[in-house]
């Protein structure tokens, strides 16, 4: 099944950014204290590429959902 390469390279993309986002906040708490201004920062930079790491995802498994539907269809016919 073949599905639209922009979903999955936005997909990809947001899933980088959310895995790139976390190891820096997970460096930064194993810096030994970082400030809370830093660690807020951080944080919310974490859950803004969550939030848009499960939104390409819902859209790549709506795309592959439909695909797959239509061709169930094809083959029932």
């Amino acid at each position: 099944m073949r599905t639209d390469n922009s979903a999955k390279r936005a997909y990809r993309t947001a899933f980088g950014e959310y895995a790139s986002k976390l190891d820096a906040l997970q460096r930064l708490m194993e810096s030994g204290g970082p400030d809370n201004g830093r660690f807020e920062a951080a944080m919310q930079d974490v859950e803004r590429a969550r939030q848009a790491h499960n939104s390409a995802r819902d859209l790549l498994a709506a795309e592959l959902t439909a695909k797959a539907s239509r061709q169930m269809e094809g083959v029932a016919r």
